[in-house]
């Protein structure tokens, strides 16, 4: 599953929501150049990196995807997300629109999920809120807008102007997903050849 949002729309609170909600899910940890803010943890939020290191990573095809944004660097490690589908468990990725385009295009499977704040008011008052400088919050901002001319391409869109609810809905946006038949050809077939062996 893979959430986008502008910067400040509340994706990572989202996926911090759907984590504690279900044990199912799990985070796809990503990878960064920028610097770690107060609180995080490497290889828990993020794993930070060397702007060398991160284009070793890249030159060696070991990311999913990889992006530039605000001057910084982000992608997500093939190896992390494995890791997380070879237990059988749901993978949360949190990304910008550019890197959500390159992984639905190497696994159209992935379920996108845009992330809006109810207005722009509640945006800039949430980029405010985490101290962003003025400068930042305008370029974000504009960031904002052209992101937002790609938000049709995305599977779902899930207003966040109440935290529980909207981790709400992107939870029942992943348990409808795992009702798609393609994804349960496994189960009819099993059913199928059960009803061939059966004498009626």
């Amino acid at each position: 599953m893979v959430i986008s949002a502008p910067s400040g729309g509340g994706k990572t609170v989202v996926r911090s929501g759907l984590l504690k909600l279900n044990k199912k899910f799990a985070f796809s940890v990503t990878c960064t150049t920028r610097p770690r803010r107060p609180g995080e943890v490497d290889g828990k939020d993020y794993f930070f990196v060397t702007v060398e290191q991160f284009q070793r990573l890249r030159k060696d095809g070991k990311l999913l995807e990889w992006a530039k944004v605000h001057g910084n660097y982000y992608g997500t490690p093939v190896k992390s997300v494995m890791a997380v589908l070879q237990k059988g468990r749901i993978p949360v990725m949190t990304i910008d629109v550019k890197g959500a385009r390159s992984v639905k295009k190497l696994f159209p499977a992935a379920v996108t999920v845009f992330l809006l704040p109810p207005d722009l008011k509640t945006l800039v008052q949430r980029l405010r809120g985490r101290g962003e400088a003025p400068e930042n919050v305008a370029v974000r901002l504009r960031t904002a807008r052209s992101e937002l001319k790609v938000a049709s391409t995305f599977d779902y869109l899930v207003i966040n102007d109440s935290l529980p609810e909207a981790v709400r809905e992107v939870a029942a946006i992943a348990e409808l997903e795992t009702r798609r038949t393609a994804r349960n050809l496994d189960k009819v077939e099993s059913f199928g050849s059960q009803l061939r062996k059966k004498k009626i």
